[in-house]
């Protein structure tokens, strides 16, 4: 036989006989995922049947091609042999897409496989309110970011900060601090660095309206005025003058986390008579407040 000969036998022979595909090994036992299209932050429902009765069973996920891609907790079969509802979290680290879920009789060697899809959820975020002040702390949680990923916050144009995803994709509890910025309707984004899908949510920003009250707009000779205040910048120094921001101030107050400020006696109407006022002036705010107090007469 010449070697072309040779070949073509050896060509018609595949031809007629190909090669067989890789028999699959029949489940014997039943397997049934109750919600096939699961989120990375999801749960996984499921429920078996067909098991050894009391047998313990191993819970793998696996690829379409059989390799392990996470272990669950066992799971352990009752005495009709089923595998009762439950529910578990996804477990982290695997990718978007097909997954089978198999369990394994460990007495028995009984198994039986379902398929679900894994897929990644929008983001989002949730503020814990929604109207806000400058240098007031906004807190938010979120969902649905790759796992372990950077998150860049914006307010406006304005960057704010950058946190780290958990190991499911969601922001527990995060803080930021809200800058200064003009009264108005403002949006926060949060962007992954790995997904750069955004998560928007608005904020509306309220401006400052302080307001001051005197302890007493009667003083008596050689006594002294306090004062209460709402609303200042948190933080910010608040000068108090007497008759006339031309001159010294005669005292100041420092607003609280609060935006409040509070002095007993702050100034003493020793050597007052008549009618005066106070004035307060916020060294942020720039807000400037009068209030007229009299002295009576010795």
């Amino acid at each position: 036989m010449n070697v072309r000969l040779a070949l073509a036998t050896v060509f018609v022979a595949l031809a007629v006989h190909p090669a067989a595909a890789q028999p699959l090994t029949p489940d014997t036992a039943k397997v049934a995922v109750q919600v096939t299209d699961v989120t990375l932050d999801g749960r996984l429902t499921f429920s078996g049947s067909g098991f050894a009765p009391g047998e313990s069973t191993a819970v793998t996920i696996e690829d379409d091609q059989g390799q392990v891609q996470g272990q669950l907790q066992p799971e352990t079969a009752e005495s009709d042999g089923q595998v009762y509802r439950t529910a578990v979290p996804v477990p982290t680290g695997l990718a978007p897409g097909a997954h089978t879920l198999r369990l394994t009789g460990v007495t028995s060697g009984r198994f039986g496989r379902a398929t679900f899809d894994l897929r990644w959820q929008t983001p989002s975020v949730h503020l814990d309110v929604y109207t806000a002040k400058p240098a007031q702390t906004l807190a938010f949680t979120g969902t649905g970011f790759v796992p372990n990923e950077t998150i860049d916050v914006s307010l406006g144009d304005q960057p704010l900060t950058s946190i780290t995803a958990d190991d499911r994709g969601r922001i527990e509890r995060a803080t930021i601090g809200i800058p200064s910025l003009t009264a108005g309707d403002y949006t926060v984004s949060f962007v992954g660095q790995s997904s750069r899908t955004p998560a928007t949510v608005g904020l509306n920003i309220q401006g400052f309206r302080p307001w001051v009250v005197l302890d007493n707009y009667y003083v008596a000779p050689r006594s002294g005025v306090g004062f209460t205040g709402e609303d200042f910048v948190p933080g910010e120094a608040v000068a108090v003058y007497l008759n006339s921001t031309l001159t010294e101030p005669v005292a100041q107050a420092t607003a609280d986390s609060g935006g409040r400020i509070a002095a007993v006696n702050a100034v003493s109407a020793a050597n007052l008579t008549g009618d005066n006022q106070l004035i307060f002036v916020g060294q942020q705010s720039q807000a400037e407040l009068s209030l007229k107090f009299s002295v009576a007469a010795p």
